[in-house]
């Protein structure tokens, strides 16, 4: 079959085509447009329907705990009240722990005559104790042992007298030194 068409009505039936196609792939773009701006609103829908679901849980949550709030102060008062015993027990000294380290510190031979203890005793205070021993040498070792006690510090002589004890104990012994948190443990 021969074409017989003059060459301008080739042109405009190719164009005709072209035109179709064309208009396809526009009416294709327009429908994927449309179906994107669907989607687009339908997320926005959902989000904002989110949004305020999510807005009623958290004034449910506020109002649920304006309910707690008195219990939560009550709570926050007794922690407060509980710390401030904590910080009260923590600065308590068991006198019987200290003297009975005080005793386990003494060498044969020494007895206690005076020690005067109280808080400041335990804050760096320098206290003077009064002891007796039998001999010079007892004195010394008892010095001796205190310096190398950890509850214990700044161990010196006030006095030796020779001539000044007890029966027993004739010497006696003054001495300063500061007793350490460390005696109370």
């Amino acid at each position: 079959m021969i074409n017989l068409m003059p060459d301008d009505a080739k042109k405009e039936i190719r164009s005709a085509r072209a035109n179709v196609v064309l208009a396809r792939y526009i009416v294709v773009i327009l429908l994927a447009f449309g179906f994107l701006v669907l989607l687009l609103a339908g997320s926005y829908v959902v989000l904002t329907q989110t949004k305020l679901s999510a807005e009623q849980l958290i004034q449910a949550n506020d109002n649920k705990a304006d309910v707690y709030n008195t219990t939560k102060a009550q709570v926050d008062g007794l922690a407060t009240s509980l710390s401030e015993a904590r910080n009260i027990l923590d600065q308590e000294v068991l006198y019987s722990k200290v003297l009975m380290n005080i005793g386990q510190q003494m060498p044969a031979g020494t007895v206690l005559e005076n020690i005067t203890l109280d808080t400041a005793s335990f804050a760096g205070t320098p206290v003077t104790i009064k002891a007796f021993a039998k001999t010079t040498n007892d004195a010394v070792t008892l010095r001796e042992k205190f310096q190398g006690a950890p509850i214990f510090s700044n161990v010196n002589f006030n006095s030796v007298a020779d001539s000044a004890g007890i029966p027993g104990y004739p010497v006696s012994v003054s001495m300063t030194l500061v007793v350490t948190k460390a005696a109370s443990l």
